[in-house]
């Protein structure tokens, strides 16, 4: 029997109507509940010629903002968000109030609106995530990959923030193993250490028994992602290009990143001087430091940063990354690095035309000769100019190994548009604001610890094993692992 696939779409539409309406119920409530002025009937009819233009803006936020894909997020995270998409809304409504002369919106209607959307939008997504939680049952997931893989894999999924599934079995790479056990499974997850001729043979069991599989892809799946589909006669073919932009795309991308960090720049102004003031009062001279960095064609630049260590930190140790705890961090600095202000000169590094805005991180020639050794493809995020922040940063964590940021980089290169841009850089500010981006991180749950979290018992079997739930679960602090 063929299992029915659920994708929510329709649920997703229903949200997105219902915070439309909500948009337009909010300001036509703060203008009827403003007393700060008064208003006749050609204030409400200015505000409906415009609502049809406020609602599709709203749309165009809430679908960059990625608001119908916060099921697995915190409370917090959700407010954030919500919160975030309505000041975007605001921002959009002063626009069109601007350059749509009749529409006088002042600025007390704005913060009402803006105060009715956070509420309302909370409120509704509250309702959608419980909705979800009802109706979606657990999943039972069979893992497949080396035996020295599993401890990983599974700590790897255990720490995913709200995990709800049930891992039930883990199956070294067998197919014969693997057919008999899929009957009793709702999700397959692959290693990307399975061998091809082994992955099509496991790929068909699971696509004849209608199972969703997850695959960790390799750098050559990678360029496959969104490539073109072409055919020579009767024949399908991928056209997969070398991992580069298009001309094209770097001068708009050029474009976008003078204009965005030109407006950065005026608006972060006083922000920046009195960071330097903290600098100076605080810790002296110098404010900045620079350090060279390696950006697109392994061309050699210096990157500036506010500084948050001591001066010459490095003098007897040599090039180290940063940990948590770093005694080497100022108290002003731990600040700094906590909302990432410490990067802001970098935008002067984008307008000289060395960094962009959104691309993979820079690094130092030490790092990048050491990572090249070890990872043959870590070339390839050279591609394109180094950025203030990238996928890797906001999808993956300071502890993330360097050949899976590499996988991040070069989806970021294969996807990239303006649109992606933006959807990255609005990630970034809501991570910051969570606290969830940070750097010199080193803290995780061991595997041991996760089991005893989540209550699970693990039976080796040997080529499987078999893993059982029990109801309690257990509270644990986080602690530093190597």
């Amino acid at each position: 029997m063929i299992r029915q696939k659920k994708d929510g779409t329709f649920l997703k539409i229903f949200e997105c109507l219902l915070y439309v309406l909500l948009v337009n119920i909010s300001y036509y409530s703060a203008l009827v509940i403003n007393i700060t002025a008064l208003y006749d009937a050609r204030n409400f009819g200015a505000y409906y010629n415009s609502a049809l233009l406020i609602s599709f803006s709203a749309v165009v936020v809430l679908l960059l903002n990625g608001t119908f894909n916060t099921a697995d997020k915190t409370w917090t995270e959700n407010i954030i968000i919500m919160s975030i998409a309505a000041m975007m809304i605001g921002i959009i409504t002063m626009a069109v109030a601007f350059f749509n002369r009749e529409f006088a919106l002042p600025r007390t209607v704005i913060l009402i609106a803006f105060i009715i959307q956070v509420g309302s939008f909370s409120l509704v997504k509250l309702m959608v995530i419980s909705y979800i939680k009802k109706t979606e049952r657990k999943k039972d997931i069979l893992l497949i990959g080396n035996k020295d893989e599993k401890e990983l894999m599974i700590a790897k999924i255990l720490s995913i923030p709200k995990f709800k599934d049930t891992i039930k079995l883990f199956i070294v790479p067998d197919s014969k193993l693997i057919s008999s056990h899929l009957t009793n499974v709702d999700k397959v997850y692959i290693s990307d250490s399975v061998e091809r001729s082994l992955l099509d043979r496991i790929m068909n069991l699971c696509i004849s028994n209608h199972i969703p599989v997850y695959i960790v892809p390799k750098t050559y799946e990678i360029a496959i992602f969104h490539s073109e589909l072409m055919f020579m006669s009767d024949v399908p073919f991928f056209k997969v290009d070398n991992i580069v932009l298009s001309w094209e795309k770097m001068i708009i991308k050029r474009l976008f990143d003078i204009f965005f960090s030109l407006l950065a720049l005026m608006m972060l102004s006083p922000i920046i001087l009195m960071v330097a003031l903290a600098i100076f009062v605080s810790d002296g001279r110098p404010i900045t430091y620079s350090q060279e960095r390696v950006t697109r064609n392994n061309r050699v630049f210096r990157l500036y940063k506010f500084r948050s260590m001591i001066n010459d930190a490095e003098r007897s140790t040599g090039a180290v990354l940063a940990s948590e705890n770093d005694p080497r961090i100022t108290r002003v600095g731990r600040i700094l690095r906590r909302f990432w202000l410490d990067e802001l000169p970098q935008l002067f590094n984008v307008l000289k035309g060395d960094m962009s805005l959104v691309g993979p991180r820079p690094e130092r020639a030490y790092f990048i000769e050491q990572f090249s050794k070890e990872i043959p493809d870590f070339k390839y995020r050279l591609a394109v100019k180094a950025g203030v922040t990238g996928y890797a940063q906001v999808m993956g964590k300071y502890t993330t190994s360097a050949d899976h940021k590499i996988k991040f980089d070069l989806l970021y290169i294969q996807n990239h548009s303006i649109v992606f841009d933006f959807k990255i850089i609005l990630e970034t500010i809501k991570k910051i604001i969570l606290g969830t981006l940070k750097r010199g991180e080193n803290r995780e749950y061991s595997y041991k610890d996760l089991l005893i979290k989540h209550n699970i018992r693990e039976r080796d079997r040997g080529e499987v094993v078999e893993f059982y739930y029990k109801t309690r679960k257990v509270k644990l602090r986080k602690q530093s692992i190597a």
